[in-house]
């Protein structure tokens, strides 16, 4: 699910939540001038909210996935709360140690895959074809040297910490586009090290939250229990703003993205693609949104690719804007290399009549086909996805079809996925000792802990 749409869906879903259950909700900021690792804490109209620093950039690269700063936070929160359940929604920026804190205090362990941080080393890895091998992630873009961080101190004499999302640190380090260079790449000891942690975090947490069934089938079925699993399909606005849009489109058919615009996205196969159909005399829009600002340096090369005047590049979605920016197309165009599955996006387009394009290599194309909602692509060519607007473009017919009402298929909301995740938490909660096989992994987690702490010294 892209950053976006994820941070969107997780605050509508906790607000929900909230009219139901007692709510802490805890997450680290990115800063290079402020006290890192110090808990802050307020009180939102919603739920409790504990925030905390961590810099851009660590001395060692394991500090990104296992890191005893961290721990300490969590640990003391959890020392200092009663907690009936913990629900890790990300493992990014966080620690692999959580789930094993919370197993200590006999607390159980909800873990959402979400953008795919816990089993990969680059969210953008999978979905990519054998004969393309992907490039590896640069340590250089996590850890800092004495360069970076003169660099980085004097960029926050002219640019204070709040003048930027840090969408580098979040979502461009981890793209092919800011990894081009082999040089500095992960050593197989971190891999390994990153592996064996993925299995005790399997291993502490209760159960697993997906937003496709075919994600967990496709990639995770051999590492994950089923039994283990739980498939939430991620619910609309439910707003109801085009309940009684009519079908009829004036000019030519409008087509949007939204996403990263990152080449993970296609988005340099799609541009080509409206390229090659104006060149054709055909007049249809896009409309890109997506971050822009901190992208620059990829977003200024793509800008110069365009040769199709109907190409508009209109920044990232603002909050609560979603169904705003959905209302400027007809047409929702995902043609990801990659397997993305933004369930919480697709069904927001279909409860909008929106007909849908996306690669058929994608976790979302499965909904596409059982809906009936759209077209997939099977290659992620300019000429694939030029052919596929030309159909649209050209059999109205279809496209209406596409675009039919919803009333016969009728897609989940927020509340319902709040629902779903109560039932969830309330059979996890137990007041029985924790299991033998429990107490086992722990002992033996400590073990390996030692081990680490030993070797470090």
């Amino acid at each position: 699910m892209s950053l976006a749409f994820f941070n969107s869906y997780i605050e509508l879903l906790l607000e929900s939540l909230s009219s139901k259950v007692e709510l802490t909700v805890f997450y680290p900021e990115f800063s290079d001038s402020k006290e890192l690792f110090a808990l802050n804490i307020v009180q939102t109209p919603h739920y409790k909210l504990m925030t905390t620093y961590i810099p851009t950039r660590y001395e060692t690269f394991s500090e990104t996935y296992i890191n005893e700063r961290m721990d300490n936070v969590f640990d003391f929160i959890l020392k200092e709360e009663h907690f009936d359940c913990v629900h890790i929604w990300s493992l990014k920026n966080h620690s692999f140690n959580y789930p094993f804190i919370a197993k200590e205090r006999r607390i159980p362990v909800v873990c959402s895959v979400t953008d795919g941080f816990l089993f990969s080393n680059s969210l953008f890895e999978k979905g990519y074809p054998s004969s393309e091998t992907p490039e590896t992630i640069r340590i250089s873009n996590f850890i800092s040297t004495s360069f970076s961080f003169f660099v980085k101190k004097l960029a926050l004499c002219f640019r204070p910490d709040n003048s930027h999302s840090f969408w580098f640190e979040n979502i461009g380090r981890y793209s092919r586009y800011y990894n081009r260079s082999k040089s500095e790449a992960f050593t197989s000891t971190i891999k390994s090290e990153r592996r064996d942690l993925t299995d005790d975090v399997i291993n502490f947490c209760d159960r697993f939250i997906f937003f496709s069934q075919n994600e967990y089938q496709t990639f995770y079925k051999e590492v994950i229990p089923e039994h283990k699993i739980a498939v939430i399909d991620a619910g609309m606005l439910c707003d109801g703003t085009f309940e009684n849009r009519p079908f009829e489109i004036e000019g030519a058919v409008k087509f949007g993205f939204m996403g990263e615009i990152l080449p993970e996205e296609g988005i340099v196969e799609l541009i080509d693609a409206f390229n090659l159909l104006y060149s054709q005399n055909y007049q249809n829009e896009l409309h890109i949104y997506g971050e822009t600002h901190e992208n620059a340096q990829f977003v200024n090369r793509l800008k110069q690719r365009v040769k199709n005047t109907n190409v508009f590049f209109h920044g990232p979605i603002q909050p609560g804007r979603m169904n705003a920016a959905l209302n400027t197309f007809d047409a929702l165009i995902i043609p990801a290399h990659w397997h993305r599955g933004d369930t919480f996006l697709v069904n927001n387009a279909i409860a909008a009549r929106k007909c849908l394009v996306v690669s058929a290599g994608s976790v979302i194309a499965e909904k596409v086909r059982k809906s009936g909602r759209g077209l997939l692509l099977h290659e992620i060519t300019a000429k694939s996805i030029a052919d596929a607007v030309s159909e649209l473009e050209r059999t109205r017919k279809k496209l209406y079809y596409f675009m039919r009402s919803t009333d016969n298929q009728p897609v989940p909301n927020v509340e319902d996925n709040a629902s779903d995740l109560l039932e969830i938490y309330n059979s996890l909660k137990k007041d029985e000792p924790t299991d033998p096989s429990s107490l086992m992994l722990i002992r033996k987690f400590n073990k390996k802990r030692f081990e680490r702490q030993r070797g470090q010294q």
